[in-house]
C-alpha cells in the first residue's frame, strides 16, 4: 500500500537500486589521456547484488500484510547495500590496478549505495513503527 510511508521508502530503495546500474561509478583517466568510465554491469557479481537490493525492496512493499516479513527483508536490503559498498570499493580498486588510472574521481553514482542503506533504515523503523501499533491495538481489545 502506498499510503504507508515505508512503502515510499521502499519504492525509493529500489528505484535507487536500479539506477545504480546505469550510472558510472567512477571515471578515470588512462596514461595515454583517454577517460574510461566504470558501470555496474561491467562486474556481474556488482551488477546482480544490485538487481538483488532492487528486487528485495519492490517485494518488501507488497508484503505490507506480513510485517515481520517486511522488516526481514529490510534487514537484508540493508545488508545487500552494505555489501554492495563493499564489493563497489574491491572492484573500483581493481578497475584501477588493471587499467593503470593514472588519475580518477568518483561519480554520483557511487554515493547510490548510502541513500539505500538509509532507505532501508527509514522503512525498518516505519514497518516497526505499525508493527508496535497493532501490538497496543490488540492489547485494548
Amino acid at each position: 500500500m502506498i499510503q504507508r510511508i515505508q512503502s515510499i521508502w521502499l519504492l525509493l530503495a529500489a528505484i535507487v537500486a536500479f539506477v545504480y546500474t546505469q550510472v558510472p561509478l567512477f571515471t578515470g583517466t588512462l596514461p595515454d589521456g583517454l577517460e574510461r568510465n566504470y558501470l555496474a554491469t561491467e562486474n556481474l557479481l556488482l551488477f546482480a547484488l544490485a538487481v538483488a537490493v532492487g528486487l528485495i525492496a519492490a517485494t518488501a512493499i507488497f508484503l505490507y500484510k506480513n510485517r515481520p516479513m517486511q522488516m526481514r527483508l529490510c534487514f537484508f536490503g540493508l545488508l545487500g547495500s552494505i555489501a554492495l559498498i563493499a564489493l563497489e570499493v574491491l572492484r573500483l580498486d581493481n578497475f584501477k590496478t588493471d587499467y593503470q588510472v593514472a588519475t580518477g574521481t568518483y561519480a554520483w553514482g557511487s554515493l547510490l549505495p548510502i541513500f539505500l542503506i538509509v532507505f532501508f533504515i527509514l522503512a525498518w523503523r516505519g514497518v516497526r513503527k505499525d508493527q508496535k501499533l497493532i501490538k497496543s491495538m490488540d492489547r485494548l481489545r
